[in-house]
């Protein structure tokens, strides 16, 4: 079929004409014909595309498809620049909705865990009222691939994404990239109290100390029992110059330096919360 052009072109016209491509589409039965001016040597031409599911129709099963088994569809090339194709629809990525906040499990902690699992949804309101959504798969939570392809990427969701994964996984280094301030407005607002909690995600699981002391937010658990064996059971080069009977302060509880160099703490408190004593001139 050959593109028929308007026989009367103002000049504005033509030179929009001239300068960009210009789609014109039809509906004619159950497909979508586009016709297509292309600037240059190539001559006019005509492509057919499938009929585009409207957004407002996509069901859970859709959605899902494209956020857990996106894998899949690449795998059987369903995805173009601007669109991806499920169960033979094709749908523009620009009209891709956002995940229904109904499918969402609010990220919050029970019985002081934080556990996701591959396959949900999660979703975290901010203190602006701004509600994040996500999608855990492989292991971690993510800004789910439907609003990435839709270009609904967030700064603000990929950070709090970051906060769990680096969690869920070594966290080590978490205090370089979020302050105390923020750790404990993320942990309080999972409902995680002070003491022990863990965070899991998928197969991947980190178990922590929440501490108002001196050695970060977050403490892996292996580093508490560590240092509380050094206080309690091994005693330290730490107090070698404090005379027995020197009280130390933890967690605002005095306890007192004994013969073997040793702490009596109960196991559980907050132990990087210390003061040490003065030392005699």
């Amino acid at each position: 079929m050959r593109v028929q052009r308007k026989p009367n072109l103002s000049l504005t016209q033509m030179l929009l004409y001239k300068g960009s491509n210009t789609t014109i589409a039809r509906s004619k039965g159950n497909r979508t014909q586009r016709d297509e001016y292309v600037h240059g040597l190539i001559s006019p031409s005509i492509t057919y595309s499938k009929k585009l599911m409207n957004k407002s129709k996509l069901s859970r099963s859709v959605m899902d498809a494209i956020n857990f088994n996106y894998m899949d569809i690449h795998r059987n090339h369903g995805e173009s620049v601007d669109s991806i194709t499920v169960n033979g629809k094709k749908l523009l990525k620009k009209d891709l909705p956002s995940i229904d906040t109904d499918w969402c499990s609010p990220i919050q902690a029970i019985n002081n865990t934080v556990r996701f699992e591959n396959g949900n949804y999660y979703k975290y309101t901010d203190r602006s009222g701004y509600t994040h959504t996500f999608a855990c798969d492989h292991d971690r939570i993510n800004q789910p691939y439907s609003d990435q392809l839709a270009g609904r990427q967030n700064n603000n969701s990929y950070q709090i994404t970051k906060f769990w994964n680096m969690l869920s996984g070594d966290g080590t280094y978490l205090g370089l990239y979020f302050s105390a301030e923020e750790q404990k407005q993320m942990l309080g607002d999972a409902g995680i109290k002070e003491g022990f909690f863990c965070v899991e995600s998928g197969s991947r699981k980190q178990e922590y100390y929440y501490s108002n002391g001196n050695a970060g937010v977050c403490v892996r658990k292996f580093e508490y029992d560590a240092t509380y064996e050094m206080y309690n059971k091994r005693g330290s080069a730490l107090f070698k110059d404090y005379p027995v009977g020197s009280k130390f302060t933890f967690a605002g509880q005095e306890y007192e330096l004994k013969e073997d160099r040793t702490i009596d703490i109960p196991y559980g408190i907050d132990i990087f919360d210390v003061q040490f004593p003065k030392m005699r001139t």
